[in-house]
């Protein structure tokens, strides 16, 4: 059954063309923020090519997405910045600072956990920055609590980001990255050793939490793209799941990955987390949906706290063959099928879905055609549901030939409780 949403347009910038996508997505004490884009009433891209104004511009949306609820940037606990340099890399840190110092205006103190990487592209030629957030109302806005582990890496220019953030049961844990306290590379040449070393971050943001490895729910791997481990011979998305499984025994969360390009120079990763302390969580895993690249110790959903987190889906067979190689309108079909197929493991549906991420890849002159493609796929599956929604375009996949993954998080409604936001999903589009 469809929730029953509350549809309000309010909104002050537009798609080309009509998305089935909200602005954001209340559900319970979360608020979910769609990847604001730079965009004007028309679709029209505003200030393309300069990453200042467009960082201004999805910031004052973002500001305008939460005004509609009473809410301030101060509220947010997630904060995922996707951005395209296309300079040499030894200039996108600098890059990368110049597009913060806009951002600092913007970024409360304490600020968010974050994730920031270079994508490939957006879905519109000259868009250079896309925001996505997740934020908090009601007593857990006022009870959450700040997670700054010592002896964590730092950001090479002073920001009030946070590491990680503690609210009731939930965990947000920012992107983690092999720096040390100036924000310089640390084992650059060594992805065993990155890897390891991100994780040994993670885990003391978890372990300052009151939490562990075994209450994660979601990882997600933004590796660097058209790279091989130089020690091993795999790709280094393979090798990074291979370690990743030493630290999950048994725990089997969902996990997420895409190729980028990093921060700063000699980086080979950067993975974000989510747990939820929940002794009672389900995995689900259903046995006829299909191939995926994720190895077996890491599962296809989990269901806690109430949430569903679905792993990153692929059109792979049973036999790790790629599906309409080619067609991302057939890829996207079979994506969104699998995404029902793990929800219907808890009794929900796409209906469900707060907040959907969408990973595609493309050449330059096809990206636009292809985004509004899933988007009409998107519309035939699911007309009712109107999630918030990310789209970027990345540089690959983890098996070639995959032209879209998408992950989510759903949620069920349930009877309201008086003391608390109400539990019904509602849309703001």
């Amino acid at each position: 059954m469809a929730n029953q949403a509350n549809h309000v347009s309010t909104h002050s910038w537009q798609w080309k063309e009509e998305v089935p996508f909200s602005q954001t997505v209340t559900a319970g004490d979360q608020v979910f923020i769609s990847g604001q884009q730079t965009l004007d009433h028309t679709g029209a891209v505003r200030d393309p090519g300069d990453i200042a104004a467009q960082t201004r511009n999805v910031f004052e949306n973002m500001k305008m997405a939460l005004a509609r609820l009473d809410m301030e940037l101060s509220d947010l606990v997630r904060l995922n910045t996707y951005y395209v340099f296309d300079g040499e890399e030894a200039d996108s840190t600098r890059y990368w600072e110049d597009m913060t110092r806009v951002r600092l205006n913007y970024f409360p103190d304490p600020g968010p956990a974050a994730t920031a990487v270079r994508i490939q592209g957006m879905p519109y030629e000259g868009q250079l920055i896309q925001i996505e957030g997740i934020a908090l109302r009601g007593a857990s806005r006022r009870n959450r609590q700040r997670i700054m582990p010592a002896g964590s890496w730092d950001w090479s220019i002073p920001v009030p980001l946070s590491q990680g953030w503690k609210i009731g049961n939930r965990i947000f844990v920012g992107g983690q990255i092999s720096a040390d306290d100036q924000g310089g590379s640390v084992h650059v040449g060594n992805l065993d050793a990155q890897t390891r070393n991100i994780y040994g971050f993670i885990g003391r943001i978890l372990s300052d939490a009151g939490s562990s490895f075994d209450d994660v729910v979601h990882i997600k791997v933004c590796f660097k793209h058209h790279s091989t481990d130089p020690a091993t011979g795999q790709a280094f998305v393979d090798r990074i799941m291979e370690i990743t499984k030493e630290y999950f025994d048994g725990s089997a969360p969902v996990l997420t990955a895409f190729a980028v390009d990093l921060l700063y120079p000699g980086l080979d990763l950067e993975i974000d987390a989510m747990a939820v302390v929940d002794p009672d969580r389900t995995i689900l895993a259903p046995a006829d949906l299909g191939g995926r690249y994720q190895p077996p110790a890491f599962s296809d959903g989990i269901h806690a706290n109430g949430e569903i987190y679905i792993a990153g889906q692929t059109a792979l067979g049973v036999d790790g063959s790629v599906l309409s190689r080619n067609d991302i309108s057939a890829q996207a079909k079979v994506v969104f099928e699998r995404l029902q197929t793990v929800l219907a493991a808890t009794g929900a549906c796409l209906n469900d879905i707060v907040k959907l991420n969408l990973f595609i890849v493309g050449e330059d002159h096809e990206i636009e055609s292809a985004f509004h493609k899933v988007c009409r796929i998107w519309a035939e599956a699911c007309p009712e549901g109107y999630p918030a929604m990310t789209t970027v375009r990345v540089h690959e996949l983890p098996r070639p030939g995959l032209l879209i993954q998408a992950d989510c998080i759903a949620r069920k409604p349930v009877p309201a409780n008086p003391d608390q936001p109400s539990q019904t999903n509602r849309r703001i589009l």
